[in-house]
């Protein structure tokens, strides 16, 4: 086929969009048509490296990419003879040659467009601790991991999603600790995704965690380099994911969720006590409004009788019935959360403190709710975000547990709590029990969970996590 047909098919091909740049030239005499997309290419180093050298072949013969090797400075052309992988290449923003006398087309790789500086990520915030944290460009997260684990045992497999994004993701471990039946899964999963398109990791994360409903995390996800080569070492695999600034791991663990990554920067005691904190701030999220209306509704003998008075006197002539009232709190508060995170940041904030104070301020003082209502609901709350992660699932748990605790009283709390265990026990994915170490029971991973050994006593890897090595330090000597 003529260079000018094949280049009008690739014209065809790219659905005549304007940001589809075509340069016709001439390279010793024969047609050439380079094809690029705007504003995605080092332009001085296509000028420079590219064109400039191209033109300047005085002679040529085939095989035509041994010319091309010895003049190109800037990226060495790679000959596709696959047509279709070759367009494939040029919608990833890559540089498309076709030369006359030759079938097979050219690939040059100048990639660049503008792109994030690693910052310390919103989420993962630390005062002791690196403060890089991912960007959205997946080359940048392969570096920043590759700069940390300096062995030729860790491995990147690259493979793409998406029938239109043909995103590109790349699975992260190291050989030698990370499980191949672990990976191997994971590989076997994103292979079987087909959807138009992947634009975030949490899509991914959909498609290979366990239980596709389930309103718990069962895959995990990191924003910071130094956290992610830990939990590489520990023997986890990590799924990058372009166009994303946060990387999937699994398997998870449950309580992996109420560990920070400044926990490893500080002495055990500190990171113990903060741990405890955050366990207890996560129930008394989902329990303390479940626990308040069953409490005014049916068994309110059990508060002593000074805080009975003061709490009779507070919800005298409040309309609504505790369970409503609650329900309506919480709601209120959910709007004010959703208001304050999508408003502009100068804004948001100033919205969510001072609507909370004057919309809570004003609903007491007409009689319409409570202040103990609002004061339970305002202390959940704040525990809910101790532990982000699982902010989503306690938002739905705390309204569950208060409509059930409304109709059965404590009875129906306890039940829910127990049925709560239950299925958090049954939950497993990549070979890990989701409540491990406790279950099933593996005491020697105790040491790394709501309590924190010192490091220097962690010579085994987590028994949780399947790996093919389980020595993590060697005595000297």
């Amino acid at each position: 086929m003529d260079v000018l047909e094949r280049a009008a098919e690739v014209e065809s091909k790219m659905s005549g969009s304007e940001d589809v740049i075509r340069l016709d030239f001439k390279i010793a005499g024969k047609s050439a048509v380079i094809f690029y997309i705007d504003a995605m290419i080092d332009k001085m180093a296509f000028e420079i490296g590219v064109m400039k050298p191209l033109k300047g072949i005085e002679e040529i013969s085939m095989p035509y990419e041994k010319s091309f090797n010895r003049v190109v400075t800037s990226s060495m052309p790679i000959y596709v003879e696959d047509f279709e992988k070759a367009i494939e290449k040029l919608a990833s923003s890559d540089m498309m040659m076709l030369v006359e006398g030759s079938d097979d087309s050219y690939i040059i790789s100048l990639r660049s467009f503008a792109m994030r500086v690693p910052n310390e990520p919103p989420r993962e915030t630390v005062l002791k601790g690196p403060r890089e944290g991912f960007v959205e460009d997946i080359k940048t997260n392969m570096t920043l991991i590759r700069r940390r684990l300096k062995t030729p045992d860790l491995a990147f497999e690259n493979m793409t999603a998406g029938k239109y994004t043909k995103t590109p993701i790349s699975i992260c471990y190291i050989k030698g600790i990370a499980e191949e039946k672990v990976v191997e899964e994971v590989k076997s999963r994103i292979k079987e995704i087909n959807t138009d398109g992947i634009l975030d990791s949490s899509y991914v994360a959909r498609y290979i965690e366990e239980r596709k409903y389930s309103i718990f995390n069962e895959v995990g996800s990191v924003e910071k380099p130094d956290v992610l080569t830990g939990k590489l070492l520990e023997g986890r695999v990590g799924v990058l994911v372009d166009g994303s600034p946060i990387v999937l791991t699994v398997p998870l663990v449950f309580l992996e969720q109420f560990q920070s990554a400044e926990d490893y920067y500080v002495k055990s005691f500190r990171a113990t006590f903060t741990r405890l904190v955050r366990i207890f701030a996560f129930f008394l999220a989902i329990l303390l409004p479940a626990g308040y209306v069953a409490l005014q509704e049916f068994q309110y003998q059990v508060f002593p009788l000074k805080v009975l008075a003061s709490l009779m006197n507070t919800i005298f002539g409040v309309p609504l019935p505790p369970t409503l009232e609650m329900i309506f709190v919480l709601l209120i508060f959910e709007i004010l959360n959703e208001a304050a995170i999508r408003m502009p940041k100068h804004i948001g904030t100033s919205l969510s403190v001072v609507g909370a104070i004057v919309l809570g301020e004003a609903a007491v003082s007409a009689g319409l709710l409570s202040t103990p209502t609002i004061l339970v609901v305002a202390l959940s709350s704040i525990g809910m975000y101790t532990v982000p992660d699982e902010a989503d699932s306690s938002s739905i748990l705390r309204m569950s547990f208060v409509i059930v605790s409304g109709v059965l009283g404590l009875y129906g709390l306890v039940i829910s709590c127990v049925a709560l265990v239950a299925y958090l026990v049954s939950i497993k994915g990549f070979g890990t029990s989701y409540l491990a170490p406790f279950s099933p029971s593996l005491p020697a991973d105790i040491k790394d969970t709501f309590i924190m050994q010192n490091e220097l006593d962690m010579k085994k890897r987590p028994y949780t996590i399947p790996t093919n090595n389980r020595t993590r330090k060697r005595n000297n000597g």
